[in-house]
C-alpha cells in the first residue's frame, strides 16, 4: 500500500484516494465514546497491532496519540498510588517507624501528580531516539509523526501489567513488539531496520546508566 507524505484524508480519518486508511477508534470517539473507544484501541494494539497501524492515518496530529498515552498512564499511576496506600495501611500494624511507612504512598503521589508531564517528555524522547535510528537506517518514509503516533500508541502494552505475578514483564516484551510491528508497517521498511531502530536507542541508554553508576561507584571509592 503506498502512502506518500502530504496525503490528504477527510475528517472521517479515510485518505481521499483510497478507503483503507481509517482513523482510531479513540480519535473517532463522537463515535464510540470516551471508554469504548479507549477499549476499542487498545484491544486493536495488543491483538493486531500490523493491520493496526498499516491502516492507520500518520499526518493527523501528535495530540490524540498523546492522549492516549498520557490516559494510561495516568490510570496506571494512579492504581499504583492506591496500591501503595492499600499496602501502607496494612504496614502499619507491624511497623516502627511511621516515617518510612507514609514515603512510599507520597512518592506514588507525586508520581501521578507529575505523570502527564512525565509520561509526555518520555513519549517525546523515546519516539526521537527511534526515529534517528531509523532516518540513518533509512526507514524513515513517513516522517516523524508517524514514528510519534506509534511511539504512543503502542503504550496499550502496558495495560498487561495488570495480570499478577509477570504481567509487567509480558507487558515490556509485547511493548516492544509493537513499536518494531507498527514501525515496519507504517514506514513500509525492512523488518530488521525496525527491530535495530527499537534496541539499538535501549543499548545506548542502559549503556550509559551503566557507565554512569559504574563511574559514580568510583567516584565513592
Amino acid at each position: 500500500m503506498n502512502r506518500p507524505p502530504g496525503f490528504n484524508q477527510d475528517f472521517n480519518g479515510f485518505n481521499s484516494a483510497t478507503s483503507e486508511l481509517l482513523l482510531p477508534p479513540w480519535e473517532r470517539r463522537d463515535r464510540f465514546g470516551f471508554l469504548n473507544g479507549l477499549y476499542l484501541t487498545i484491544k486493536d494494539v495488543l491483538l493486531s497491532p500490523g493491520p493496526f497501524f498499516q491502516r492507520m492515518p500518520s499526518q493527523m496530529g501528535l495530540a490524540q496519540p498523546l492522549f492516549f498515552a498520557i490516559t494510561l498512564g495516568v490510570a496506571a499511576t494512579f492504581f499504583g498510588w492506591m496500591w501503595s496506600l492499600a499496602g501502607s495501611s496494612l504496614q502499619l500494624l507491624v511497623a516502627d517507624n511511621l516515617g518510612d511507612v507514609l514515603r512510599g504512598p507520597w512518592w506514588a503521589f507525586v508520581l501521578f501528580l507529575f505523570s502527564p508531564i512525565i509520561i509526555s517528555v518520555g513519549i517525546f524522547i523515546k519516539a526521537a531516539m527511534i526515529h534517528i535510528v531509523l532516518i540513518l537506517l533509512g526507514g524513515n518514509k513517513l516522517g516523524f509523526e508517524a514514528t510519534f503516533r506509534v511511539s504512543a500508541y503502542s503504550e496499550a502494552a502496558g495495560i498487561l501489567a495488570l495480570l499478577p505475578v509477570c504481567g509487567s514483564v509480558i507487558g515490556v516484551i509485547w511493548g516492544l513488539v509493537i513499536v518494531i510491528i507498527g514501525l515496519f508497517s507504517i514506514h513500509e521498511t525492512d523488518p530488521w531496520k525496525a527491530v535495530v531502530a527499537v534496541i539499538l536507542p535501549m543499548i545506548i541508554a542502559l549503556s550509559a546508566i551503566s557507565g554512569s553508576v559504574v563511574a559514580l561507584v568510583a567516584g565513592l571509592t
